[in-house]
């Protein structure tokens, strides 16, 4: 047995040990495209078609595509449903993934990217090895939200919430247009800290004069002195407290103001710190469009099919973060990535290999078991 066929009977284990409760004809479809997605970098379906390892004819690859993005099984609602169990069974790797080691701190970050002019996608994932791993999604056309977005987020965060051990030590990353007082507050019901990145005209009385300034005001050029303190925001939607820290590097446009539990540990330089690693977030959509999947050029613009999506391009994902990050740990980077600085990443790693692997014939080239996950 070749590589490559080893490589597809061992995702396709992975798979229906990850999502067991879709019939098995959909774990092994969900399998087949999101491997052959790795291959093709790319998601139209005549790209797909010719790379799944199938007996069948592209042209009946490429129709069965469009029927499995068509499943009522993998529509929004059941769609969502899906990435849920998948995200709680890569979740109980609690080692892989960082869950339940002593001192390890969580990261989730939420975000909002837009597949055209139509459509957009909420993502809240577990940042790892500067990526984000989908933990839920919802997509919705631009124009029309199915409910207002501080409800959306919300509704999101319980979803994931769910998935956690309680016990679970967690960090909420937020850009600006997505950090609502309501979301804050369903933030720190959960238990969890914070870092969310405020405007720079929000309002903040600082503690202890008392004095209520726009935020912006706080440092007012870049390369300024950092200014870290407790403070209280959100004026009009009722004072919270909270400690506020404004960073402006001299290489930014725009200050980073940042707000995160009075009481908590990501404070001062440790929230700059822990906010810079949402780019992750950013990285993780360059994958799924211009550095991977062309998810823009998809053509998919219903949202239950988008979720389908959605969901293959996680599995998608997690099979070349998995692959890479086996490499790393294996001493294998070098056969790819010879350069003394590190030029590729754990994702690009991942997805090179399964290229690399039509030129082998030994299973040695393979993992010893899918996902393979390890902390940072």
């Amino acid at each position: 047995m070749g590589a490559v066929t080893g490589m597809v009977q061992q995702w396709t284990a992975a798979v229906n040990d990850l999502i067991p409760s879709l019939h098995g004809h959909l774990r092994k479809a969900l399998a087949d495209f999101s491997y052959a997605m790795c291959q093709a970098g790319h998601c139209q379906s005549g790209k797909l078609a010719v790379l799944v390892v199938s007996r069948a004819k592209p042209a009946s690859n490429r129709r069965r595509w469009e029927r499995l993005l068509a499943n009522p099984a993998l529509d929004g609602p059941n769609g969502s449903a899906a990435l849920s169990e998948l995200a709680a069974s890569a979740l109980k790797d609690g080692a892989g993934l960082g869950i339940g080691v002593p001192g390890r701190r969580l990261l989730l970050v939420l975000d909002e990217t837009p597949n055209g002019e139509g459509l957009r996608s909420l993502r809240l994932g577990l940042a790892s090895r500067k990526r984000l791993l989908n933990l839920a999604a919802e997509c919705y056309p631009t124009d029309r939200l199915p409910m207002p977005m501080p409800r959306l987020v919300c509704r999101l965060l319980k979803k994931v919430a769910a998935l956690l051990p309680p016990d679970a030590a967690v960090t909420f990353l937020c850009d600006r247009g997505l950090a609502w007082p309501a979301v804050m507050d369903a933030v720190r019901k959960l238990g969890w800290d914070h870092v969310l990145r405020l405007q720079r005209t929000t309002r903040i009385k600082r503690a202890p004069d008392g004095q209520v300034i726009a935020a912006g005001e706080l440092v007012k050029r870049p390369g300024g002195r950092p200014w870290y303190g407790r403070a209280r925001i959100f004026n009009k939607a009722g004072w919270r407290d909270a400690h506020v820290s404004v960073v402006w590097d001299q290489r930014a446009k725009e200050p980073w103001i940042l707000a995160a539990r009075a009481d908590g540990d990501r404070r001062g330089l440790r929230a700059a710190c822990a906010y810079a690693k949402r780019n992750w977030c950013e990285q993780t959509f360059r994958d799924e469009k211009s550095g991977g999947f062309h998810w823009d050029q998809s053509r998919v613009k219903e949202p239950s099919r988008a979720m389908a999506l959605v969901l293959v391009m996680t599995l998608a994902t997690l099979l070349s973060i998995s692959l890479g990050t086996w490499l790393i740990k294996s001493g294998r980077r070098r056969e790819l990535d010879p350069h003394r600085s590190r030029r590729l990443s754990v994702f690009q790693l991942g997805l090179r290999w399964l290229t690399h692997l039509l030129v082998l014939t030994t299973e040695s080239a393979l993992p010893p078991y899918l996902p393979y996950l390890h902390p940072s």
